[in-house]
């Protein structure tokens, strides 16, 4: 394609122009007229009229100052303040402060800043922040104003106070006309809040200012005058001589000849004065012209050039992109485009596209590496070494100090819109759930395995803490899937790991948690040492079949155990070739189930016989008819039983200890947490125990009890209703009065005159 022409310069430098002229212009003008307006006007009966209005509008801006101030001293917020020892950790305090002094902070005041300076606990706070975070530099200054004489005054601030705190003060102690104040509120008035007292007028035709009673200037055109005295100036004589509230007369200043106007106030002792040029005024508009229209024309110049070469230098980063991208050969080049930025867009969209198809490619690779060293993990055939080397797959430097090992299974799909041939879809959708849900630096990829949704979680806590975190985020995971999928999953959690060659166990030990969810109803969520106290070994034995019938012993169904046991055998045998395998198969059934046993801490004392005798006797079995009948009277049934009763027994043992808890502290702050605490139990698990066990949750059941010992202090005592109500645990007497009538259908003292007109009967 053919380089074009540069139109995007020639746009450029006609836009730089414009908005370089224009305001040029319009500011020349504005400025011109202004200043013919004012000097046009009759000096000496102008500048007595602006005088008049300056002080009007300057004391009724110090009054409005005055008044704010004084209001904000007596504020609770401030008088609490000047007690107290502020610093930058009292947030609420400096936020209380900061609220009062913005009410008197605002725009149209011109007010720079406040200082609220404490003189008892040597704090000091203003609009930028607190002490140190303040202006430090100006503590002197407040100090020095505290010793001042009056309860208030305003002050122009000694000359030799640096040039950030050249302003105008007042000053309010607190308490007022105190000899010895607890504090001061200090208000900074920027200069320029009064420029406006002579906008019209120049040096050369006069100037407006104000001194204050110490004779320092307040106000000037000259920025440099503020806050120096001006009591040595000859042409100020007359005015600082005299006692009278206003005057006007001539004097001389530097050998020109210049009508002074004053006005004194009697509310601070400020004098606004005004020095006017007489020889000048009618000059002086031709000087104004022609100065304006010389800086107009000078800026004009200096616009266009500057326009020229910027436009130039901001053009040739365009110029160079446009020529490198025009090369690259796109199906736009069919459509000629015209200008540089739009070749530019189109070859930059080109080249975004084809690298998100690159970039979409080589994620999606990365994802299913990811997966499949996960499930090189979980099966155990990924070295812990080589693992951790590939941690910066998952955005890791190293491993968590506390891991664990999330399993979500589906309780079911029955009365739900899907069937048995949507569940891989489903574990799928679980897993991506999963993955949205927990942050990624928390955890590695998820992954489906079998008919289960696993995790490995990671986090910097640890003991209780990695306990409390895993169990919200397995609610959340809960009430995630139920919204959008409408199903119910039960989650079962491993202990807690630090090191990844012990994935494969926690994977286990979280699948195996899961079986417990059988008893305790669907929706559970299960941590390994709650069901499980003491630790097991993963088995070795391969056989899928056996894990199954262990798995269901673990359950507690005898049924299911014993056709499992069944199933196991009948597998087990026609594969053997050899007399010396089916004696090893069977005596490796026997270690394992011995250490099933062990491994749930079942007592022996039932199987009589020592390890010989056992071998001896499983050597004597004749068929495989025998072999089910005594592993399933020696070691299944007896398992079951076993479990059963000690799964009994726990649930019972957790619930009549919250029970305990509940009738000897019911009239406490008592929680469910409180006692799951107590028992060394997570809050979920006992919460499904005690509702298992009592038919009521754990809320209800209290708030019964609670109703129920109301009744007997109504029946049996003279205690107040409202004494009751606070024993019980009731904000006030009116929610205690509503449960109760919700409960019984009338109120505390109708139930108790129903009852004791029963007792007393009619007289």
């Amino acid at each position: 394609m053919r380089f074009r022409s540069p139109s995007y310069l020639r746009k450029l430098l006609v836009f730089s122009i414009f908005i370089g002229t224009i305001p040029v212009i319009l500011l020349g003008t504005f400025a011109y007229y202004n200043s013919s307006r004012t000097v046009q006007e009759k000096v000496n009966e102008g500048n007595k009229q602006l005088l008049q209005q300056v002080q009007m509008r300057v004391e009724q801006t110090l009054r409005t100052i005055d008044n704010s101030a004084t209001q904000f001293l007596q504020s609770p917020t401030a008088m609490a303040a000047f007690d107290t020892n502020i610093s930058n950790h009292d947030f609420q305090m400096v936020h209380e402060l900061y609220k009062g002094i913005s009410t008197i902070q605002t725009y149209e005041l011109g007010i720079k800043d406040i200082f609220l300076f404490s003189l008892s606990k040597d704090w000091m706070v203003s609009s930028a922040g607190v002490n140190e975070y303040s202006s430090p530099d100006f503590k002197a200054q407040l100090e020095s104003f505290s010793r001042m004489k009056g309860g208030s005054f305003w002050s122009s601030g000694p000359p030799d106070l640096p040039n950030s705190f050249q302003s105008i003060y007042f000053v309010k102690k607190y308490p007022f006309n105190a000899v010895s104040p607890k504090g001061i509120i200090c208000v900074v008035l920027s200069p320029n809040v009064m420029k406006e007292l002579d906008p019209k007028q120049n040096g050369k035709l006069g100037s407006t200012f104000i001194l204050d009673a110490n004779d320092r200037v307040v106000d000037h055109q000259d920025r440099t005058l503020l806050g120096r005295s001006m009591s040595e100036q000859p042409y100020l004589g007359p005015l600082l001589g005299t006692e009278n509230a206003l005057g006007q007369y001539t004097a001389k200043q530097d050998g020109e000849i210049v009508t002074v106007t004053y006005r004194k106030s009697a509310y601070n002792g400020w004098t606004y004065v005004s020095v006017a040029s007489n020889a000048q005024i009618n000059e002086q508009n031709k000087v104004i012209g022609w100065i304006t229209l010389l800086v107009c024309i000078s800026m004009l110049f200096v616009t266009l050039i500057l326009a020229w070469f910027g436009s130039k230098r901001m053009y040739s980063p365009i110029r160079s992109i446009y020529s490198v991208l025009n090369n690259i050969h796109s199906a736009a080049d069919e459509e000629r485009p015209s200008g540089e930025l739009q070749v530019i867009g189109e070859r930059v969209d080109y080249l975004i596209r084809n690298q998100s198809l690159i970039m979409e490619e080589l994620k999606g690779q990365q994802s299913q590496l990811k997966e499949f060293f996960m499930q090189k993990l979980l099966n155990g055939s990924l070295h812990e070494g080589d693992f951790e080397e590939k941690l910066g797959l998952y955005g890791l430097d190293r491993p968590w100090p506390s891991m664990c090992v999330l399993a979500v299974q589906i309780d079911t799909l029955m009365d739900t819109r899907y069937d048995e041939h949507n569940r891989d879809l489903l574990m799928f959708a679980i897993s991506n759930m999963v993955g949205e849900l927990i942050p990624a630096e928390q955890r590695l990829v998820p992954v489906v395995t079998s008919d289960f949704q696993v995790t490995v979680i990671g986090s910097s806590k640890e003991g209780v803490d990695f306990k409390e975190e895993v169990f919200a985020i397995s609610a959340d995971i809960q009430k995630i899937i139920y919204q959008y999928l409408e199903i119910k999953v039960s989650i079962g959690i491993s202990r807690p790991f630090s090191a990844f060659a012990e994935t494969r166990q926690a994977m286990h030990e979280a699948v195996t948690s899961l079986k417990y969810s059988v008893g305790l109803g669907q929706e559970s969520i299960l941590f390994t040492q709650d069901v499980q106290p003491q630790k097991s070994r993963l088995f070795v034995f391969p056989h899928e079949r056996e894990q199954a019938l262990f798995d269901a012993i673990r359950a507690g169904n005898l049924e299911q155990s014993e056709q499992e046991l069944k199933q196991f055998i009948g597998e087990l045998f026609p594969s053997q070739a050899q007399h010396q395998d089916y004696q090893l198969s069977l005596l490796r059934l026997l270690v394992d189930f011995l250490k099933f046993g062990q491994e749930l801490s079942i007592p022996m004392d039932r199987v009589a016989e020592d390890e010989a005798s056992l071998i001896q006797s499983l050597f004597k079995l004749r068929n495989v008819k025998e072999m089910e009948d005594w592993f399933r009277s020696m070691f299944v049934q007896y398992y079951v039983q076993e479990l059963g009763n000690r799964r009994d027994s726990q649930f019972k043992h957790i619930s009549d200890a919250v029970l305990d808890i509940i009738v000897r502290e019911f009239d406490s702050d008592l929680t469910l947490e409180k006692c799951a605490s107590r028992i060394n139990y997570h809050p979920h698990y006992v919460s499904r125990v005690f509702r298992q066990e009592t038919g009521a949750n754990f809320g209800e059941y209290l708030t019964q009890y609670r109703m129920d010992m109301a009744k007997k202090w109504l029946k049996e005592s003279d205690m107040k209703i409202v004494e009751i109500a606070e024993r019980l645990q009731y904000n006030n007497s009116a929610n205690f009065i509503r449960s109760f009538r919700k409960a019984e259908g009338m109120t505390p003292g109708q139930y108790r005159e129903r009852y004791r007109g029963m007792v007393n009967g009619p007289k």
